[in-house]
Formats: C-alpha cells, sequence, structure tokens
C-alpha cells in the first residue's frame, strides 16, 4: 500500500527558494526540449542518452528524461493528438536527489537536495504534523525519494509512506453504501454520514471558476469527504459494497435546471469512491463496486421495481407497501447487488422513514 503526504518548505529562507526556482525553471525548460523528440519517435525506449544543453548535473538530466518519456506516453495512452507542453512546476526526485533528517534544531524534519547541478546542496526545514505521526505509529515506512512542486500557496514537497497489504478479514458483516448528493453516504445498517456537503455546493456554485475563494472551497469538499468517510464504524465489517458512479453525470445537461446542474457537476463521487476504497484497503475490507441502475427504484423487501415508489426522499413500495428512507433502500439493494443473485422475498414491514 502507498499513501501520500505532503510537507511544506515555506519555512526555507528565500535564497534556498530563489535557488530552487532556478532548478525547477531549468528543469522544466529541459523536459520540453526533449519531448518534441521522444515525440516524434515511435520508440521512446531507444532514447536513453538523449541530451540537452544544460547546468543540471547528469543524474539530473537521466531524471529529466524519465519524466518527459513518461508524459509522451500519457499523452498517447489518453490518444490526444497534440504534443504534451509541461507547465506545471512538478518534479520526481528520487533517493538520489533526496535526503531526510529528524529532529534538528527548531525544525523536526530536513530535506537534503543533492546533486542537481553545479554542486548545488540545499537543505531545506519542514515539520512534521498529525499524518505522518499517524502513519508512522500505524507502522508505515517512509518511502525513499518523492515529489517536489510549487504552485500558489508556495513550496511543498509530497513524500509516500508504503506497508504490506493486510490479509482480507474473513469475519465480520457486509454494508451497502448509497453515494448521493444530498446525503453524501447512506448505509444499510441504517446509518447516514454526511459533514454538510449540500452547503458547499451551493458556495461552490457561488464562486467563480478558477479563484482563490473556488479553490478554498473544493478543498473544504474534499475535507468533508474525508471526514464523512472516516466516520464509518468499519470495525466488524468484512465487505463494503458501494455504486460504480462512472458516467453518471454524462447526459445531465438539459435534464436539470441550471442552477442545479451546476451544483451537479461539484459532487465529486471519484474522490468519495476513492477514499472508501483506500479505507477498506488499510483495513483488509474487501471493496465491491456494483451497477447502480434501478437500485434508487427497487424495493430492497420485495424486490418490485417502480420509479413511482421514491418520492423524494422516501420510499414507499407501490406493491408491498414498505416505507423507508429511499437512500437507505438503494443502500440495501446496493449490499444485495453485491452479495446475492437477487433480492430475499421476506414478509413485508413498515419501516419508518
Amino acid at each position: 500500500m502507498l499513501r501520500r503526504i505532503q510537507l511544506s518548505l515555506n519555512d526555507t529562507n528565500t535564497g534556498k527558494l530563489a535557488r530552487l526556482d532556478l532548478v525547477m525553471t531549468e528543469s522544466l525548460s529541459v523536459i520540453n526540449q526533449l519531448i518534441p523528440a521522444l515525440w516524434a519517435a515511435g520508440d521512446t525506449n531507444k532514447f536513453s542518452a538523449l541530451r540537452v544543453e544544460t547546468w543540471l548535473s547528469a543524474r539530473m538530466q537521466q531524471c529529466l528524461l524519465k519524466q518527459a518519456v513518461e508524459t509522451v506516453k500519457s499523452q498517447r495512452k489518453k490518444r490526444r493528438k497534440n504534443m504534451p507542453v509541461v507547465k506545471k512546476a512538478t518534479l520526481n526526485l528520487d533517493e538520489r536527489f533526496l535526503s531526510f533528517s529528524e529532529d534538528i534544531n527548531t525544525f523536526d524534519f530536513w530535506v537534503k537536495f543533492a546533486s542537481l547541478g553545479r554542486g548545488l546542496v540545499l537543505r531545506a526545514p519542514s515539520r512534521k504534523h498529525k499524518h505522518l505521526l499517524r502513519y508512522r505509529a500505524a507502522g508505515w515506512a517512509l518511502r525513499k525519494g518523492g515529489r517536489l512542486r510549487k504552485d500558489r500557496r508556495g513550496w511543498f514537497l509530497d513524500l509516500f509512506m508504503e506497508k504490506p497489504e493486510p490479509a482480507l478479514k474473513s469475519r465480520g458483516s457486509s454494508i451497502g453504501v448509497d453515494i448521493g448528493y444530498k446525503k453524501l453516504l447512506a448505509c444499510s445498517d441504517g446509518s447516514i454520514y454526511d459533514a454538510g456537503l449540500q452547503q458547499v455546493y451551493d458556495k461552490l456554485a457561488r464562486k467563480r471558476q478558477g479563484s482563490l475563494a473556488f479553490k478554498r472551497a473544493l478543498t473544504e469538499r474534499d475535507q468533508k469527504i474525508n471526514q464523512s468517510v472516516n466516520r464509518i464504524n468499519l470495525d466488524n465489517v468484512k465487505v463494503v459494497v458501494a455504486e460504480d458512479l462512472n458516467g453518471v453525470k454524462h447526459g445531465s445537461r438539459g435534464r436539470f435546471r441550471k442552477t442545479f446542474n451546476n451544483k451537479l457537476q461539484r459532487w465529486s463521487y471519484p474522490k468519495v469512491l476513492e477514499k472508501i476504497q483506500s479505507v477498506c484497503e488499510v483495513g483488509g475490507i474487501t471493496f465491491i463496486k456494483v451497477d447502480p441502475a434501478y437500485t434508487s427504484q427497487s424495493c430492497s423487501l420485495c424486490g418490485h421495481v417502480d420509479k413511482a415508489s421514491r418520492i423524494g426522499e422516501r420510499f414507499c413500495c407501490t406493491l408491498c407497501g414498505m416505507k423507508m428512507d429511499a437512500d437507505i433502500n438503494a443502500s440495501k439493494n446496493i449490499l444485495m447487488r453485491g452479495t446475492y443473485s437477487s433480492p430475499p422475498v421476506n414478509q413485508c414491514l413498515q419501516i419508518p422513514f
């Protein structure tokens, strides 16, 4: 298993940051000089000795060539016809360029950059934070190397923690999870988890896309998604079944009012699924994705399918009369779809919503 953690380098003095700027600018220039030759060739593997004129070290040029090759391969894999141009200030650095030391002087974490070129060696301070400490306490090991990047907030280093995958649980219960727009997570055990995403979607709809306020709201959305997923009690759960919502927004234009459609586009179900899958992986829990078709229109008790059974936030089966919260009903159908070939037909119950 591999997890990313972010360290801020913004406590570094301005002189060192200026030198990092020089390295980043020159590195992006080298990558974009390498790409045309790689783009014109059918086989990128034969260019292991490709070089351009630069003051960066031979090791650094090898590292940048690898990043250029990965960029070209990614563009071809996506079947894009235009030659890529790297603009994002990001460098993937292995253990030849990065080393770490801890608990020295005022700062408890130091990053040493070496082998960059012209004998340039930099030591940048950072601070341990709760994510790093939590991973360490849980037995995760710090992987060598990292990803240096710069954005509007400053300089950051992405480090990676790794740990062997645990054995899958053989005992425990199974739950189904319905991922919704109004209620983020509704589980088949009757639990609902939502840290206030509706208000965040409204906030995003009011912000100008690309603005600082818009980006802050996106960060808030992602934090609330993590909070909601982390609240799910999976201690005695061995299987989690969720909807495969890939393409669920496709064709939404014209089906809803413009204001609602604008909010719907900010609903980040891939992040929800990714977070649930990540939590399951760490906990040794089997994660299953199923087709969501008709889960919101089917009765989880008798299996009858009728669009008229769902009325807003409630579900009332037009055949057997079973009543339930609509999203909880959908989560039960998701669970049965992941564990059984067809829903069981039981005695009809009146479950309040």
